[in-house]
């Protein structure tokens, strides 16, 4: 059978980026439940949050997970690699449950196919234009995407503890990390056609920082504020969907015109599948065992989790 033209004509890439999507599953699980012991009423206690290992360990595979979805970018476009780390959604979920030891409910379930599979369409759908994406950003439109994205992460950082201050802090953090793969693949393409100098005396490299750094922020915040199944969804969601428009505005890339009858549907069913994940909560509703607290007579079991 053959594979979906979006997918098999940028093969490699596609196949990078599913494995950046995983170590953003693991480090995404990691940091989740570091920042999550590190935040208090006021805030995330970032200076207790470096300090503990787990945060570490996460923080080394998000990196690697930023450096293999360089290598993607550099082989497919935005519009292809955005949607493919969606599936780490999947894989964080599955992540957590394991070391909750902690089933997936059914709407945990149903979100994940939901949003994925919405995702995926999207992904089979939107093809890149032929000859669209060649084009550099000029330095004012670099400055503005910088601004954009420092603006969303800043203003949900406002937002409380809770669904939908976490919601609210994984939304601005997915959009900053769409705007950053932009500015990365802008970066790689300076590179490829100008060399070493002319990338970093441009202003694509240090803004593609600048805006992943403002991401993780935002990620961290959003982790702090409760279950990751609140926060992560409203992160995997917003990425592509705020990479391709800003693709379009600052690189020229654009979608082969006439699939929109496909887009909108899958872009709704993807948001259904964010509003079930989000219902779910931190509480474990099917535990992988029992067992027994006391001999005592009487004495009613309690899951694993809980004690």
């Amino acid at each position: 059978m053959p594979l979906p033209a979006g997918i098999s004509a940028f093969l490699p890439g596609t196949a990078v980026a599913a494995a950046a999507a995983v170590m953003f599953a693991v480090g995404s699980v990691l940091q989740h439940e570091a920042a999550s012991s590190s935040a208090h009423a006021d805030g995330l206690r970032l200076r207790l949050l470096v300090t503990r290992p787990k945060w570490m360990v996460g923080q080394s595979a998000t990196v690697l997970g930023t450096v293999l979805q360089v290598v993607a970018l550099a082989l497919a476009p935005v519009a292809i690699v955005q949607p493919v780390l969606a599936g780490g959604l999947v894989v964080a979920l599955a992540i957590r449950s394991v070391r909750d030891r902690c089933l997936p409910s059914r709407l945990d379930g149903i979100g994940a196919v939901c949003t994925c599979g919405g995702l995926a369409v999207f992904l089979v759908a939107a093809r890149p234009a032929a000859g669209t994406g060649d084009h550099l950003p000029p330095w004012f439109a670099v400055v503005a995407a910088v601004l954009v994205a420092v603006g969303v992460v800043a203003a949900g950082s406002r937002s409380g503890r809770g669904p939908w201050g976490a919601l609210a802090c994984g939304a601005a953090a997915g959009i900053a990390a769409g705007v950053a793969a932009v500015l990365i693949s802008a970066a790689v393409k300076t590179f490829g056609e100008r060399g070493l100098l002319p990338t970093l005396g441009g202003s694509a490299l240090w803004a593609a920082l600048v805006v992943a750094v403002v991401a993780q922020l935002g990620s961290q915040q959003a982790y702090a504020r409760g279950a990751l199944s609140w926060s992560m969804p409203a992160l995997v969601l917003l990425d592509p969907l705020a990479a391709v428009p800003a693709a379009r505005l600052l690189t020229g890339e654009r979608l082969e015109p006439g699939h929109a009858f496909v887009w909108v549907p899958a872009a709704v069913v993807a948001v259904v599948g964010v509003v079930l994940l989000s219902r779910t909560g931190e509480s474990c509703r099917r535990p992988v065992f029992r067992r027994r607290v006391s001999g005592k007579p009487g004495e009613h079991e309690r899951t694993g989790p809980e004690l």
